[in-house]
């Protein structure tokens, strides 16, 4: 049984990368200085030393398997009802196969090796059920992400989407994301637990978190070393934000 495994989840459509377009691809399929964004997540998961890579795929799957080829392996998204659906797809894959997962988006490929690192080895040392990334903006509701909800020992209790926030969550600094180290046993045994009682009416991976807290276990949270590290790709504009962000650490060359 391996260790860790990672999931990857690049089931998505993409559909403000692909507005204009003449034919649609894959979100993670559009290029960072001539590499598609996927292939950033995946070498960045395997410059951390994680060999197992799961690919949760959907939309114009066949795209990103022929990049691929069998380099990774694959678990299918029919239908996109959420980020915890995604996940839970890697179980035929991966069930007594991995002692622990790594889940993330594929869009979000700016994660440094030496932080996914760093959140393994307070995973190993704290032996928490999840542990998880985060990161502190300061106008957090510009950037639209979850917001890390802590109680007054803080200890990680929820992770609440902006949609959903009130307007005092919608200030807290602290936010997700999207980055986790589940225990594989726990994860499998609660994913199919999960609800649609929000304003997507979808499958939240995020919800974990709260399945987690409601069962006493304990959730580990460390922040990423620069805001950088915890943004996605959702436009053109980011895309090209994070070529700049590639190039200042050195990571590509162009031209």
């Amino acid at each position: 049984m391996e260790k860790y495994a990672a999931v990857i989840l690049a089931a998505g459509k993409g559909t403000r990368m692909n507005s204009g377009q003449e034919s649609f691809i894959p979100k993670v399929m559009y290029e960072i200085a001539g590499k598609p964004i996927i292939h950033h997540s995946v070498k960045l998961i395997r410059d951390a030393g994680i060999n197992e890579v799961v690919l949760v795929v959907g939309y114009q799957r066949e795209v990103i398997k022929k990049y691929f080829g069998d380099s990774v392996e694959y678990a299918i998204q029919e239908h996109q009802l959420g980020t915890g659906h995604a996940a839970a797809q890697a179980r035929k894959v991966l069930k007594n196969k991995a002692e622990s997962l790594i889940v993330f988006y594929g869009d979000n490929p700016l994660y440094k090796p030496e932080t996914v690192k760093k959140l393994i080895s307070l995973y190993e040392r704290e032996k928490p059920t999840i542990a998880m990334l985060s990161v502190f903006f300061e106008n957090p509701r510009f950037w639209a992400f979850g917001r890390v909800i802590k109680d007054r020992e803080g200890n990680v209790i929820d992770i609440i989407e902006q949609k959903d926030c009130t307007e005092e969550e919608l200030d807290f600094a602290e936010c997700n994301p999207g980055f986790y180290i589940f225990d594989a046993a726990w994860f499998w045994e609660n994913c199919g637990k999960l609800q649609t009682n929000n304003s997507q009416k979808e499958y939240y991976l995020t919800d974990m978190i709260k399945l987690a807290a409601a069962q006493n276990k304990k959730v580990s949270c460390i922040p990423v070393s620069e805001v950088s590290e915890g943004l996605g790709i959702n436009s053109p504009d980011q895309q090209r934000q994070a070529e700049e962000v590639l190039m200042k650490r050195g990571q590509i060359i162009i031209g």
